[in-house]
């Protein structure tokens, strides 16, 4: 099966992934109305699921000796840098945002809550939590098999581009609310995708730069949006400062996530000396 073209490969593992879960996952999705732990508990299970068949799927489709590390995960101490680094820049990356937005008059900062400190942690758990997730599985596993099949360029808007789309499994409706931040995802895809690519100093590349960074950028948003902790200003339109208050679907955000695209797209490009 390694022979296979990427697609096929692709949709077989996503085909054994689904028959594995199902049985475990979808009788959660029964009892979501109930209790409110069963969404959640239920997409922790895909994930340990996913995890599980990794290892196997390296080895039997590609002979690879070490997946996990070929895919990105190397030693933890190894990774600790590329982690601080990626969450330092999501969230000084929101904060020069909001900064931006606040200095220009598009909108007003809020009073802060007492638990302000609690809400970082929790966005700093809940961002790491959605990096891990989606950089294993995308600029992971997805990344390396299309790589395998197809050039740099077209791996690159391959991945960047199924990124983006997998958001918008969703009812109809709610496709049509959040179609404007389309751009953004897929541009946040490639900025991720070159973050992967990038090596710090001379450490080979691996996902803790890009899970850092997109932790830091869902963490800090999340610490934004619970905290309420800027209004944007009424006569500014949501097309500057992001519709839906979603910076992904805002001019200002699109603009962040270019800076930030063109920093990593130059990263992984340089020649160490």
């Amino acid at each position: 099966m390694g022979c296979w073209p990427a697609p096929l490969r692709i949709g077989l593992f996503l085909m054994v992934l689904g028959a594995a879960w199902l049985p475990l996952g979808l009788p959660l999705y029964g009892v979501e109305e109930r209790w409110t732990a069963a969404g959640p508990l239920a997409l922790g299970l895909l994930y340990i699921v996913f995890l599980g068949l990794l290892p196997g799927w390296g080895r039997r489709i590609h002979d690879l000796s070490q997946p996990y590390r070929t895919l990105g995960l190397h030693h933890p101490g190894k990774m600790v840098a590329g982690l601080g680094v990626g969450l330092a820049l999501g969230y000084l990356s929101v904060g020069a945002l909001l900064g931006l937005q606040i200095g220009l008059g598009w909108g007003t900062l809020q009073p802060l809550p007492l638990a302000m400190g609690h809400y970082v942690w929790q966005g700093c758990l809940v961002g790491l939590g959605v990096g891990m997730a989606e950089e294993l599985f995308f600029r992971g596993w997805l990344l390396f098999e299309l790589e395998q099949d197809y050039s740099m360029a077209v791996a690159l808007w391959g991945d960047a581009g199924l990124f983006a789309i997998a958001h918008y499994l969703r009812p109809l409706a709610a496709i049509l609310d959040s179609l404007p931040q389309f751009v953004g995802l897929l541009l946040l895809g490639l900025t991720l995708v070159w973050a992967r690519r990038t090596r710090l100093g001379h450490r080979s590349p691996s996902l803790a730069l890009p899970i850092g960074l997109h932790g830091g950028l869902v963490g800090a948003y999340y610490v934004v949006d619970v905290t309420d902790m800027v209004r944007p200003a009424a006569h500014i339109s949501p097309w500057l400062t992001g519709i839906g208050q979603n910076p992904l679907a805002g001019l200002l955000g699109l603009a962040l996530l270019g800076s930030l695209a063109y920093g990593f797209y130059r990263g992984c490009h340089r020649r160490l000396p």
